[in-house]
């Protein structure tokens, strides 16, 4: 830490840890010179001045590095600046200086650290063998820390982790090599109902990957694997070959099918024509159900926190440079046998103890009857693909790079010279430094201060439309053509299940949910999605106001009742209530603020946040906020209740049973409080609304399946389904998806599904 800088001195160094991406280093006193061009003892001053938001350490503002040592260099120390004030010739510094003075002496105070605190130890009390080492590992692993150094590990005493050296010859891990052993295999395997299994292949995209081989465990420390391709001659028989041989238990519903992230392994094997009927259990998708609030659930994580065991890194097999990375067909057959069989065995040992957590967490319904058979319907999605009018991308990207030249062009003109925009700390400088407008969070040029800074200069609101159609430029126009599959001129987006913790979809490669829908570039980026054939439509069917609707079925608020279940217009009932006018007296600009407010109470928003959106006095904004609680109070009361369930349980829950946890609700931060307050209230909300697109999905594709229909589902985005529609099922598939939409789940509200379908995603929205 820089603080500890202040230290050093000629009996004192600062040891600095490094690590991959810099060395070690220890700093003594011609050290601290080399990093910061100032000595120990002025390393307090330098901070002071400079400040240190990690610390909270305000500094004085305007003032950074470069400027500190200029000052400090000439008169030694803050006190001395303040007293020689008359002698600093630069003005806006001198008045940065006097404006700021009581920051600097506090943040002084702040920096300097005590040297005279009493410290008493015993050496014998330092003694770690009376640590509780299983508490502490259980402890570290709820915060996502698995890898521990030898130093701690050799503590670990009965829940030691095992490590793939040590358990290898223990387990019975068998290489499938000719068609004795295949034939041997299969009558193995089919003793028994559960098989979890995976492919190792060439490839991360499972539409160009190939199969390397193929790994299946029907039981504990046994496991078998095929290989399909490899450096040596080893197996002569093709892919197509063993697969045939396979092909009547992958495609059989005898079998119940376990493995991490199936979506990406059966996505693959459908390539090769071979559906799997019976997807069971999918320890990654169970792991973000039990545990939402986790960052990661890689396989090799779960095996430490399950099993207390350490696997196989690939980085052994393929190498740790990326550069220089062999795949998996260029490894030695033996190699690549134990980490296949590793992998598809401590799924078998994950799955032996998940399957009991999701039943004690109720979590069985929404595991097997919603997020797993949507596997399925998410691999025929992707495979499907969507097509994209990849010439109007191109014409669309050029139009806005030209448009952009021309809002560049009026920046530079506002600022006075040409700079870099898309450099934070240039237009910093340009913001606060030559057009003096006043900073905001520490000179910030984030959109939420662009958005305050356009009501005092013009060049903020270029700023703002600049980067919308920049990113619009770099994050889709310039990529989609990138995506699209030279086999079938699609682009196959990747959907997960398993990222957002309201159970929402997300998609990436491209990111198809984050085209902005309000804009009127947005909707020209809807244009390039279209049918591949003439004869097909692109339909659209869109839940409408649906959150309202789920927080109108929780609540049992009776004027929203009334207003859903009489088809009447939301907005405009609640205008006539919270500004008290009869409904035919509500104006646009009413029903605008009524609609805004509606749907923010929904992400728990208060005063500040109403009055940002509406660009109205908080006082204002808490007036609106009250008489919409005085209009609606059992939304009031829902509000209330779902924070105390949540503080009382740890959690919150949708409809069908999905979980958030909700541990920040103690911090004693009170903005995390009010951020995870916040999410709660919503979470319920839009995590039922997933599962009702989820339901639905399901139910439209068995449906599609049962009936023999041509149509495809083609993407989903948010509460929109998508689908390329021969025109001869125009009307069946009308009545097909309207009726499942609307229908999935059963509110004490109507479900309404508005659609509409043209030539393109534009027309059909």
């Amino acid at each position: 830490d820089k603080d500890l800088m202040q230290l050093v001195n000629s009996s004192i160094s600062v040891f600095s840890l490094g690590n991959k991406f810099k060395p070690t280093t220890v700093y003594n006193r011609q050290k601290v010179i080399e990093k910061w061009n100032l000595p120990p003892d002025k390393i307090v001053d330098y901070l002071a001045l400079v400040g240190d938001a990690s610390d909270n350490i305000p500094g004085v503002e305007g003032v950074g590095p470069k400027t500190a040592v200029k000052l400090l260099n000439e008169f030694n120390n803050i006190e001395n600046i303040f007293d020689s004030l008359d002698d600093i010739k630069n003005v806006k510094l001198k008045e940065r200086l006097i404006n700021n003075k009581s920051n600097a002496m506090l943040s002084k105070d702040l920096i300097t650290l005590d040297l005279k605190v009493p410290i008493k130890y015993n050496l014998n009390e330092m003694d770690v063998s009376c640590f509780d080492f299983a508490a502490m590992k259980e402890e570290l692993n709820k915060i996502e820390i698995y890898n521990f150094d030898s130093s701690l590990e050799k503590y670990l005493n009965g829940t030691s982790i095992d490590t793939f050296e040590s358990v290898e010859k223990s387990r019975n891990y068998i290489l499938v090599n000719n068609n004795k052993k295949i034939d041997k295999m299969i009558l193995d395997i089919k003793k028994y109902e559960i098989i979890s299994i995976d492919l190792e292949t060439t490839s991360l995209d499972p539409l160009k990957a190939e199969i390397v081989g193929i790994s299946m465990c029907v039981k504990e420390n046994y496991a078998y694997y095929i290989p399909f391709k490899y450096p040596d001659e080893l197996f002569p028989l093709k892919t197509e070959t063993i697969l045939d041989k396979l092909s009547p238990i992958l495609s059989s519903e005898k079998f119940k099918f376990i493995g991490q992230n199936l979506k990406y392994d059966f996505l693959i094997l459908k390539k090769y024509n071979i559906d799997i009927s019976n997807i069971y259990f999918d320890t990654y998708i169970a792991e973000s159900l039990i545990s939402p609030e986790k960052n990661s659930y890689k396989l090799d994580n779960l095996a430490i926190e399950y099993l207390s065991y350490k696997m196989q890194p690939i980085e052994d097999l393929i190498g740790e440079k990326k550069k220089v990375q062999k795949t998996m067909d260029e490894i030695s057959v033996e190699k690549v046998c134990f980490y296949a069989c590793e992998d598809v065995d401590v799924v078998m040992k994950i799955y032996n103890k998940q399957k009991k957590i999701i039943n004690d967490m109720q979590l069985d319904y929404l595991f097997y009857n919603i997020e797993m058979p949507l596997i399925q319907i998410l691999i025929e999605m992707e495979y499907n693909g969507i097509y994209i009018d990849v010439e109007l991308v191109n014409s669309l990207s050029k139009k806005l790079k030209n448009k952009l030249k021309k809002i560049s062009d009026t920046i530079f003109s506002y600022s006075g010279k040409e700079f870099n925009i898309n450099s934070p700390k240039q237009l910093s400088e340009v913001l606060f430094d030559d057009l003096q407008l006043k900073p905001i969070k520490k000179r910030s040029t984030a959109s939420n201060v662009l958005n305050i800074l356009k009501e005092y200069h013009p060049i903020a609101q270029e700023l703002l439309e600049y980067r919308h159609l920049s990113k619009l430029v770099n994050t889709y126009l310039d990529t989609l053509p990138t995506f699209i599959n030279s086999m079938t001129n699609r682009v196959h987006t990747n959907f997960n299940q398993a990222i957002v913790s309201t159970g929402r979809l997300s998609s990436n490669k491209p990111n198809f949910q984050n085209i902005p829908i309000k804009t009127d570039i947005g909707k020209e980026i809807r244009r390039a999605f279209i049918p591949q054939n003439e004869d097909c439509f692109i339909y659209s069917y869109d839940y409408s106001q649906i959150e309202l609707r789920i927080l109108t079925h929780f609540t049992n608020e009776t004027e929203l009742l009334k207003a859903f279940n009489n088809k009447e217009d939301i907005h405009s009932k609640t205008a006539a209530l919270i500004f008290g006018v009869p409904e035919d007296q509500v104006d646009s600009e009413k029903r605008r603020i009524a609609k805004t407010i509606n749907y923010s109470i929904l992400y728990g928003a208060g005063p500040f946040r109403i009055s940002q959106e509406l660009k109205i006095p908080i006082k204002d904004a808490s007036e609106i906020i009250k008489n919409y609680f005085n209009s609606y109070p059992k939304i009031k009361n829902y509000i209330e209740e779902i924070v105390k369930f949540g503080a009382n349980n740890g959690y919150v829950q949708t409809l069908n049973g999905r979980q958030r946890k909700t541990t920040n609700i103690f911090s004693s931060n009170k903005n995390i409080v009010e951020a995870e307050k916040r999410a709660l209230i919503n979470m319920p909300i839009q995590g039922t609304a997933s599962e009702l697109i989820k339901i639905a999905m399901i139910n439209i594709h068995k449906i599609f399946k049962e009936k023999n229909i041509a149509s495809k589902m083609i993407l989903q985005i948010h509460d929109e389904l998508l689908f390329e529609v021969p025109k001869k099922e125009l009307k069946k598939i009308h009545k097909i998806v309207t009726y499942e939409m609307e229908n999935a789940i059963k509110l004490n509200v109507p479900i309404i599904v508005d659609s509409n379908y043209g030539k393109s995603w534009f027309e059909a929205h």
